[in-house]
């Protein structure tokens, strides 16, 4: 038999083998074939933009429509803002009682072929915020975005919440990790204060204990 015709081996119904198995490997790399081409088409712009914007998923908020798109905004020291649609909603930071980012949902084109993300950094997630109203209601909001911006904005939400107040700024600024160690002139005050607590202390501690009673026992 030729050489060529070795790897020729029909099956019951004469079809080829490796003419099978070709088009098994086309089927199984289909799918990504069809991501990339849909990922070349997409403008760098259109890239960049949806790396920015953020979409309303769900949550407590119904003056929100599901599913719209939008910007966070922490300009305000105050007021969390998300805009959408040229509305805007607005939530103070001291109404926020915690946030969460949990892994969304995958997406998929035309509901059959997942879209791969190639980058870990670029997938989606949802940032969930909980929140208490003024009445008490409590209630959530959750926002599906770029993996990497879910964690900014948690990490902001979460300064703008307890931000630095200048007198904690001011200490901060002059902590030296020597003054545990050394008295010095800037650190007089504290070191002397301690001082005074430990020598009050120890007078406590060696003052005699108050005299009890005695019990004493009758003779029987």
């Amino acid at each position: 038999m030729a050489a060529g015709l070795k790897s020729w081996t029909p099956t019951a119904d004469g079809t080829c083998k490796s003419a099978l198995k070709g088009d098994y490997r086309m089927l199984a790399i289909r799918p990504v074939l069809i991501s990339a081409l849909i990922f070349a088409a997409v403008p760098p712009a259109a890239v960049r933009a949806a790396t920015d914007s953020v979409q309303y998923v769900g949550g407590s908020v119904k003056s929100i429509p599901v599913n719209s798109v939008g910007k966070f905004s922490f300009d305000d020291a105050k007021e969390f803002r998300f805009t959408y649609n040229g509305s805007v909603y607005k939530l103070p930071y001291d109404q926020i009682t915690g946030t969460d980012v949990e892994k969304a949902d995958t997406r998929r084109v035309l509901h059959i072929i997942p879209v791969i993300q190639p980058i870990a950094r670029n997938r989606k997630q949802t940032l969930v915020i909980n929140y208490s109203d003024a009445t008490g209601a409590t209630g959530t909001l959750n926002f599906e975005l770029m993996a990497y911006r879910a964690v900014e904005a948690q990490e902001t939400i979460a300064a703008k919440k307890s931000p630095i107040t200048p007198a904690a700024a001011v200490a901060a600024s002059n902590e030296w990790w020597g003054d545990k160690y050394w008295k010095t002139k800037r650190n007089q005050a504290t070191w002397d204060a301690q001082a005074t607590q430990n020598a009050i202390a120890a007078a406590q501690s060696a003052a005699p204990a108050p005299s009890g009673q005695v019990a004493s026992s009758g003779a029987k």
